[in-house]
């Protein structure tokens, strides 16, 4: 019985794993990005819906392995500003204004999911539904990597993201993501982080992989 026991964990451990492979799309993206990365995120901004789970991953994952080309603070303060105003009530003309920051923000990351969802309420606003409706499909597509990229209830499937904000969207779907929540954290040998999260007898497993530029300077 222990070993049929063993047998199947190994199984379940294999599959988990399998489901998305952070090691070998370093080594992917690393080594041919044209390849791996580039040419599925040229698919991700002109038709997402026909990109498989594998090209995801590698947009989604693979991010982390390619250079920004801009600076994250710039980028995120001038986020702030569009978002701001993405989540007010405001005149066409403004939406119209803020909307061309967004497009630029987009041309410089086009994977930045509230940005995605600042240019689907922008579009809206504009009474432009289909671009709103092509930015929210790109932004559910990314959310669903994330879902897909394990079970989140042992420490061998945790969800795996790429950045500390993307936590929350791994959590939505889990049991413990309510008032009470707490979490630990440790680093594994690798140098990404797994949290892990307790809401009274439930644990969920956020594993969160990091860019290889995190702790450059930004100047």
């Amino acid at each position: 019985m222990k070993k049929i026991f063993f047998l199947l964990s190994l199984l379940f451990f294999g599959f988990y794993f399998s489901q998305v492979n952070i090691e070998q799309i370093k080594n992917d993206v690393t080594s041919n990005p044209k390849k791996f990365y580039y040419d599925n995120l040229e698919i991700f901004i002109t038709n997402p819906k026909s990109l498989n789970q594998q090209q995801l991953n590698y947009i989604y994952y693979g991010n982390n392995y390619v250079d920004y080309g801009y600076k994250r603070s710039e980028f995120m303060n001038d986020l702030g500003e569009v978002t701001r105003f993405s989540n007010r009530k405001i005149s066409f003309k403004k939406a119209t204004e803020v909307l061309e920051k967004a497009k630029i923000l987009y041309q410089k990351n086009p994977l930045n999911k509230e940005l995605l969802l600042d240019l689907q309420k922008l579009y809206y606003t504009v009474k432009e539904q289909d671009k709103g409706d092509f930015h929210f499909s790109q932004y559910q597509l990314l959310y669903e990597t994330i879902q897909n990229s394990g079970t989140g209830k042992l420490d061998i499937s945790p969800l795996v993201v790429t950045n500390f904000s993307d936590q929350m969207l791994a959590l939505e779907n889990s049991n413990v993501f309510a008032r009470g929540i707490t979490f630990k954290s440790t680093v594994l040998p690798d140098g990404s982080w797994l949290n892990i999260y307790k809401n009274g007898q439930d644990l969920f497993f956020v594993r969160t992989t990091h860019h290889k530029d995190l702790y450059k300077d930004d100047k």
